[in-house]
């Protein structure tokens, strides 16, 4: 009785843990893009001409995988796209994170409605009358203190230009004296007003980005001694976090947009409150960001120090980073270098009023040269010269390992150790600087973490500290841990993009509603079958599922495609561990048991074959997770964790339920249909020598394998998915519709359709005709259908990209948008010189590209290029200019120039219509304040020639471009490792467990036997659908010509841990057979093989009728993967019998043992 208390509380504590990890369903069950739809992030690779892109690609992709999904658990991929470009696709969020991330979403672009660019200032100052008013009434519906300031800075703007016109009349008719000079006068008056009003309104603008910034800083508070404070109980005060710092502030600059700012605020709380981790792509960019290369510099000590550890150029440096920034300082031996987070260089309020009265003395004061750029950030000067540095430039070193830990006072810090070669670099540049205790700068993306003083040489390890964050150190960790990458993404991602389900909405649909009539039918079946037992049995297995979600969302895993293959070979071997659980019963009380003895002694007898099932199954998991790529980790973990559950589910809970309804409630008899009606008894106990028909299994079988093999031979690469051969992606964007002004859309299946059928035009023997007509077609930004869009990426295996674009266009004829060739002044122009090209030197752009009425400010673009296109035929919108621009910029040509800054300004016309506009730009790393050279040739040059290829070139919205396989090259080495490890010791286990090597043997020949003949039998599949003359065949049974994808492997994964439990069950009741004797004999596995066919038939039938269902009803998107299932699982039943057992005989069985009474005679 205590023992039922105790397991009843284990029991309920598991189930009560996995409930609560699923609570709410909709926000902690995560399923994959496959099943969900996803966001795709497209990021510039930054490849050096000497370098080999192909491989720069791989190695980035391999550092990024093990630094976000080292598990594989949360369905990232990474595929390289070109020769230069890598896209990032994570799941999306539930849709009430969605719908939260919209509404955040939408307040900010309501702000941006009444947000005021410099640039959009003035095109509204150049406007007339009318068109002022109609751009105020958009920009306000209503009455506000901010519209009353734009109108009194335009009033101001007009009496500049008559102001200004009054000078220049007076100026035509050389008038002099004091009434010209009074018109001067007056025109300097008018402008002070007109930059008077201007400021006043500015002050009330604040932009999205702006917000967003805000927003998303630090909200951690910190807590700072008062040495002023005399009351012990205020000597400890809490500082407000970064974000609420920066919330006050914003408020206080523009108090008319405070209701507006309350109410984004409001609404990111209710988002963030609901979301979990990579719920959104900010938290994807933020693990992205930076190379993750770590560095070591000595830190420059103040000229007044008194030691020699000082630059003579201390104050030059000082002055330029104040004034022109960071990157436009000149120097060649040191450089400054971003404080990471300041807030840790101070711990009293004393100390952060030093900071912010004085920077650079409250660095010199520590012995550092540190200060304050003009954007307002802290920076430390280091040297950059070699014996005081340790970089990638120094040799081939690398950090080993790192973990959190603590530092001297107990904080929480960041330990590293060092290669053997970065131990002896990192020892040789701190043995002279430990000497005079100079400071070494440990930074991280070439930002500073923490400059610890050296008290000694430092080599195997360190540590950083200063990172309070947990969030922060774990990024810290995992990119350390994952190996620095030898090319930097860009800053930002090209493009986000969201994007359908990889299955199709449509298709997923109907395959979640076959899957609950599958269900149905089975626990329909179950309840049927076995009454009483078979309700336990349902009950079983929906704490199965239960147990199996939980531990998945405590993982923080996804569900995808491959992991519920994992899930449905779980519910197999659990419907199939009740089953035997059961069959044992009945037996128990064919033989006049009554039930509680037959409880005791079905559990007692089904033990072994529920374990050795389950824990072969369970040694591939483990082998996969630890020897397999990210790619099937996902696969093996949810099938641990199913397999975990199983046992737990099987052999704890249906066992608790037994026994609290026998000892409990006294339950004395049950029965089941075999056992009510006799002739089904008799039918499943039947009394066929199978071993006679051994031969003729054995010829079947290797007849339909050696075909099955010879198809795959013929078939070769073909039979590959896009995941693994790489291919060919258009992304196409729909025209708009002239009577609606909209964009066209179209759902997915007729893209598919009209694609499809323009391949068939292909001649029969182009190679690119079949990968066409299977081509993947997916919506990107659909509407809540998730089917239908404006804009699809396409893929296909086929590489002739010519091919490719004609087949598009002639499927797609009259659909996709064109942009049209432009023409401007100066578009002759090759060299920049001549070119309308300016330095950004000055505060105002109209200074800069000297057209002094122009007032838009671009400081913060000081170092950069200011570019005019004027004379813009036909005049076409800003936007579209942006477009055609950025677009160029992100072909492989132009693709160095992606991180760059850049802001568009209109000269002439409006923004829907533009004649000229201004591009300015800046490049962090290159200023002609700087090296006058290699800006003129890097960037003016640069950016004249993008201009001009953009604006004058007529391109089309579909953008052609090859892309790498999804699925690393490593896959094919790493998973043949996997399966052969998988089998040596799957063949040990049942070696030990069976006592035999017949048995090891049997075991893999029947799995290898199973998963060829589905290989062959999905080669077949694409054979028949070739064929013209079986093509109609092939649509009546449903056969696609089904692809071999990460799904297909999980199946055929599925199919093996099948056939291997279906083996073992057989073994199983052979070595009970069998007793103590050496060898079975023919009529032993005759007996064994009979004993337990209801057993096989139950259980494979109701998995092979769940299969079914799904290919019949669950849509294309599901169908390969269900046709896998219904032909392995079919397969491995047979096998399992014809195969496996009759290998296990031995004639030594026959030539020592007699033959048991009862039991069919043997024969040859």
């Amino acid at each position: 009785m205590r023992k039922i208390y105790q397991t009843a509380v284990l029991v309920l504590a598991v189930l009560a843990l996995c409930w609560y990890s699923i609570v709410p369903l909709e926000k902690q069950l995560k399923l994959g893009k496959d099943l969900r739809g996803g966001v795709s992030l497209v990021y510039a690779v930054q490849i050096k001409q000497d370098e080999s892109a192909k491989a720069v690609l791989d190695q980035t992709i391999n550092v990024l995988k093990q630094r976000i999904n080292p598990t594989g658990t949360l369905d990232i991929t990474f595929v390289a796209q070109g020769n230069d470009r890598i896209e990032v696709t994570m799941p999306l969020p539930s849709d009430k994170v969605k719908g939260l991330k919209a509404v955040y979403e939408s307040e900010l672009q309501q702000l941006g409605r009444t947000a005021m660019s410099e640039a959009r200032f003035d095109s509204i100052v150049r406007m007339d009358a009318a068109g002022r008013e109609k751009a105020i009434n958009d920009l306000f519906k209503e009455e506000s203190g901010q519209k009353t300031k734009l109108k009194a800075a335009l009033a101001a703007a007009d009496e500049v230009a008559v102001a200004r016109e009054a000078e220049r009349a007076a100026r035509a008719a050389n008038k002099s004296g004091p009434e010209y000079d009074a018109l001067v006068v007056a025109a300097g008056e008018a402008i002070g007003r007109f930059d008077a009003a201007r400021t006043e309104f500015f002050k009330g603008v604040v932009s999205g980005e702006e917000v967003q910034r805000i927003l998303n800083l630090s909200n951690r508070t910190r807590t700072l001694e008062d040495p002023a404070a005399k009351d012990p109980a205020q000597k400890r005060i809490v500082v407000e976090s970064p974000r609420e710092r920066g919330i006050k502030v914003l408020k206080a600059a523009h108090p008319e947009a405070v209701p507006q700012i309350e109410r984004i605020i409001a609404a990111q709380d209710a988002y963030l409150k609901e979301r979990t981790t990579l719920d959104d792509p900010q938290d994807l960019i933020r693990l992205l960001k930076g190379a993750g290369v770590i560095s070591f510099r000595i830190t420059v000590d103040p000229a007044a120090s008194g030691g020699s550890n000082f630059t003579t150029d201390e104050d030059r440096l000082r002055t330029e980073l104040r004034t022109r920034g960071a990157q436009n300082v000149r120097s060649t031996d040191a450089r400054w270098y971003k404080v990471n987070q300041i807030e840790n260089w101070y711990t009293s309020t004393a100390e952060l009023a030093f900071l912010q009265a004085d920077p650079a003395a409250f660095f010199a004061s520590r012995g550092y040269v540190g200060d304050m750029s003009k954007e307002g950030e802290y920076y430390l000067l280091c040297w950059d010269v070699r014996g005081k540095r340790l970089t990638a430039d120094e040799g081939d070193w690398r950090v080993k390992g790192a973990q959190e830990s603590a530092d001297e006072l107990g904080k929480p810090s960041i330990a590293f150790q060092m290669d053997p070669l970065g131990g002896t670099l990192l020892g040789n540049l701190t043995r002279e600087p430990a000497k005079t205790n100079n400071k070494m700068a440990i930074l991280l993306d070439d930002q500073v973490y923490t400059a610890p003083r050296l008290q000694s040489a430092i080599s195997r390890s360190g540590q950083i500290t200063g990172v309070d964050q947990k969030e922060e150190r774990d990024y810290v960790i995992r990119v350390l841990n994952a190996g620095s990458l030898q090319a930097k993404l860009s800053p930002k991602p090209l493009s986000i993009q969201s994007i359908g389900p990889a299955l199709g909405a449509d298709n997923l649909q109907n395959g979640l509603k076959a899957g609950v009539v599958a269900l149905v039918v089975v626990s329909g079946f179950m309840v049927v079958y076995y009454f009483g037992c078979g309700f336990i049995a349902v009950i079983a297995l929906f704490c199965n599922a239960l147990i199996i979600v939980g531990m998945m969302a405590l993982a923080k895993a996804a569900f995808t495609m491959p992991g519920i293959a994992g899930v449905i070979l779980t519910f197999g071997m659990a419907v199939d561990a009740n089953v035997l659980i059961y069959e044992r019963m009945r037996e128990e009380m064919n033989r006049g048991a009554d039930l509680k003895t037959a409880v005791r002694l079905g559990f007692s007898k089904a033990l072994s074959s529920i374990v050795d099932g389950n824990v072969t199954n369970l040694i591939v998991c483990v082998v996969l997770a630890y020897v397999g790529t990210q790619e099937i980790k996902g696969f093996a973990i949810t099938m641990g964790i199913g397999v975990i559950a199983t046992l737990f589910a099987a052999l704890v809970i249906t066992r608790l339920i037994f026994d609290v309804l026998i000892v409990q409630l006294g339950w004395r008899k049950t029965s089941m249909l075999p056992m009510a009606v006799p002739g089904l008894q008799k039918a499943l106990t039947p009394n066929i020598n199978w071993m006679r028909y051994r031969h003729i299994f054995f010829t079947i079988s290797t007849i339909y394998v050696l075909m099955g093999l010879y198809a795959v031979f013929l078939r070769g690469d073909k039979m590959l998915h896009i995941e693994f051969l790489g291919g060919t992606q258009v992304d196409v964007q729909f025209a708009t519709d002239p009577k609606t002004g909209k964009p066209i859309t179209m759902e997915r299946a007729e893209v598919e359709s009209r694609l499809r059928k323009a391949a068939e035009s292909l001649a029969a023997d182009d190679p690119s005709r079949l990968p066409l007509q299977t081509l993947d077609v997916t919506p990107i930004n659909p509407d809540e259908t998730g089917v239908r869009s404006h804009w699809f990426m396409i893929k296909t295996t086929a590489t002739d990209e010519a091919t490719v674009r004609d087949v598009v266009g002639q499927g797609l004829v009259g659909l996709i948008s064109e942009d049209r060739e432009l023409r401007f002044a100066s578009m002759e122009a090759t060299d920049w010189r001549k070119a309308p090209v300016y330095r950004v030197d000055r505060a105002t752009l109209g200074d800069v590209i000297e057209r002094p009425a122009i007032r838009s400010d671009v400081k913060r673009f000081e170092g950069g290029v200011a570019l005019v296109v004027d004379g813009i035929e036909p005049p076409v919108s800003l936007e579209s200019i942006r477009a055609r621009i950025e677009k160029k910029r992100g072909e492989p040509e132009y693709s160095d120039t992606l991180s760059r800054t850049s802001e568009y300004f209109v000269l002439a016309g409006d923004e829907t219509a533009v004649s000229g506009f201004a591009l300015v730009v800046r490049d962090e790393n290159f200023s002609f304040m700087a090296d006058e050279d290699r800006w003129s040739d890097t960037v003016a040059r640069r950016e004249w020639n993008l201009v001009r290829d953009a604006l004058t070139v007529s391109s089309t919205s579909a953008s052609v471009q090859n892309f790498s396989p999804a699925i690393a090259n490593t896959f094919k080495a790493q998973a043949v490792a996997a399966v052969l490890l998988s089998f040596v010791l799957i063949a040990i286990y049942i070696w030990v467990r069976f006592k035999g090597a017949r048995y090891s043997l049997a075991a893999i020949v029947a799995t290898l036997h199973d998963v060829l003949t589905v290989l062959g039998a999905i080669a077949l599949c694409e054979i028949l659908w070739e064929s013209p003359s079986l093509q109609g065949v092939a649509h009546t049974l449903g056969i696609l010509p089904f692809k071999i994808d990460l799904n297909m492997v999980a199946a055929m994964l599925t199919v093996a841990g099948y056939s291997l439990n279906d083996t073992i069950i057989i073994m199983d009741r052979i070595r009970e057979t069998k007793g103590k004797l050496q060898y079975a004999t023919a009529e032993m596995i005759n007996l064994a093989v009979n004993q337990t066919i209801s057993r096989t038939i139950i259980t494979s039938g109701s998995t092979v009728c769940t299969s079914l269902i799904l290919y019949c009803f669950g849509g294309e998107g599901v169908r390969p993967f269900a046709f896998a299932l219904v032909v392995g699982i079919g397969i491995g039943t047979y096998s399992s019998i014809a195969v496996a057992a009759p290998m296990v005989w031995s004639r030594k069985g026959n030539e020592t043992e007699a033959t048991p009474r009862g039991v069919v005679a043997p024969t040859n």
